[in-house]
């Protein structure tokens, strides 16, 4: 993600470029993580574009993003069973979209997801790895990394549009 910024793919402007880039990087991810965003991501992508069209030119921004978001988040439902409250990265990303496709604000989702990430710390896991792996006393106080990486990336977007 840092080469994609560093090579000047977000000089464009075009959100779209910039998503079909992120893409491309989250397929070379892997593991299950790098999965979920993948389904994501190119959900959201196909919305996103479907949502521009559809709104036109002049339409605010919110009333594009929120809803591409949350078509792409009901696409990713489709894939994974895991909801809020499986210690997983949909403890975060349902509670973003949900107040993003509802407030139509983005700071009131970037504050839901930062609060969902830390509720994973008390949260005991339902699905992947973490699942069956480190069931410790120890392991239980740290937040679900995939829902805190999200919540970062999240806050990351939000700060640097501020």
């Amino acid at each position: 993600m840092l080469k994609i910024l560093d090579n000047g793919t977000a000089k464009s402007g075009s959100v779209l470029t910039l998503l079909r880039a992120i893409i491309d990087a989250v397929d070379d991810m892997g593991g299950t993580l790098g999965a979920i965003f993948g389904i994501f991501l190119a959900a959201f992508d196909t919305s996103l574009r479907a949502q521009k069209t559809k709104t036109g030119s002049n339409a605010q921004l919110m009333d594009v993003f929120a809803p591409a978001f949350t078509q792409a988040v009901d696409a990713l439902k489709n894939h994974t069973g895991a909801r809020v409250g499986d210690r997983t990265v949909m403890d975060v990303l349902l509670p973003f979209q949900e107040t993003l496709e509802k407030e139509r604000d983005l700071r009131k989702a970037v504050k839901s997801a930062e609060d969902a990430a830390e509720r994973t710390r008390n949260l005991r896991p339902k699905f992947g790895r973490a699942s069956y792996v480190g069931r410790g006393a120890e392991d239980q106080k740290l937040p679900d990394p995939g829902a805190w990486a999200l919540m970062e990336m999240v806050r990351g977007i939000y700060d640097a549009t501020n």
